[in-house]
């Protein structure tokens, strides 16, 4: 039935059994062979001839072409998902912080390419609030988080050291601060509230890229990783306090023997 489709539709695109015989590969007594075969099937007439042998489309081929269409267009994503499925692959769903996606997830993910073949893999970048979440729902199996977070159902371990540092103009009107519910944010509101400060103009932003963007443009400041800073940004050092940890976070209750040895290969990257 599909060879009778393609067929079809190559004639009502070309409006030639001719080329559409060449489009298809196959002889025209082929084409013309598959034609009569549909009309057969289908109790219809697709195609009249007229004054010059021109090929012309009924009415019901201008009904059957969308739908032809469509049903070659699923018969063949179908046939690609079938190919491609990986039903022994296991899923394995990582979330990290906005900090830690971009500079130690590269890290871990490293790590997990010898595991490729094994596991369906998906990373998202989220704040540390919401990866905790998701991590308490079940909805993911790893997550990354810059403050420390406890649950009675979660494994909470130290990964990585970080250290956050005042970064951009220090004499600029414009404070840069991370949403509610990232880690840096709480790092920030502590610094403001220790120094006495109060930033003329206190920007928002969901985004440690947006961040990174405005203080190489010489615009404003802001506590940001010190992972972030290159040559073009003037930073000073805050002190042991704000010298940070990415922490890992896992199912305590975590069954499945890969996905365990998945979370302790992660673990031994740990540099505590």
């Amino acid at each position: 039935m599909f060879a009778l489709l393609e067929t079809f539709i190559a004639v009502f695109e070309t409006k030639s059994f001719t080329r559409a015989a060449n489009q298809c590969f196959i002889s025209q007594p082929t084409a013309t062979v598959r034609i009569k075969k549909l009309e057969e099937e289908l109790k219809v007439q697709l195609f009249s001839r007229g004054q010059h042998q021109e090929v012309i489309p009924t009415e019901s081929a201008h009904l059957l072409y969308p739908k032809a269409l469509k049903t070659l267009n699923d018969w063949n994503e179908l046939q690609f998902s079938l190919k491609n499925q990986t039903p022994s692959r296991k899923p394995f769903k990582i979330a990290a912080s906005h900090s830690s996606a971009t500079t130690v997830l590269p890290l871990i993910f490293k790590n997990l390419i010898p595991e490729l073949e094994q596991l369906n893999i998906e990373l998202m970048m989220l704040d540390s609030q919401e990866v905790f979440d998701l991590i308490r729902n079940h909805e993911i199996h790893f997550g990354i988080i810059e403050k420390p977070m406890m649950d009675e159902t979660i494994e909470t371990f130290p990964l990585f050291k970080d250290e956050l540092v005042l970064a951009g103009d220090p004499e600029s009107a414009i404070f840069f601060i991370r949403e509610a519910g990232s880690g840096v944010a709480h790092y920030t509101h502590n610094y403001l509230k220790e120094n006495n400060l109060n930033p003329k103009n206190l920007v928002s932003v969901n985004n440690n890229d947006m961040i990174v963007s405005q203080l190489k443009a010489g615009i404003g400041l802001s506590l940001i990783s010190k992972r972030f800073i290159n040559e073009n940004i003037a930073f000073q050092g805050l002190g042991e306090r704000y010298q940070r940890i990415f922490y890992g976070l896992s199912f305590l209750s975590e069954q499945d023997k890969l996905l365990k040895t998945v979370i302790k290969k992660i673990k031994d990257l740990s540099e505590f």
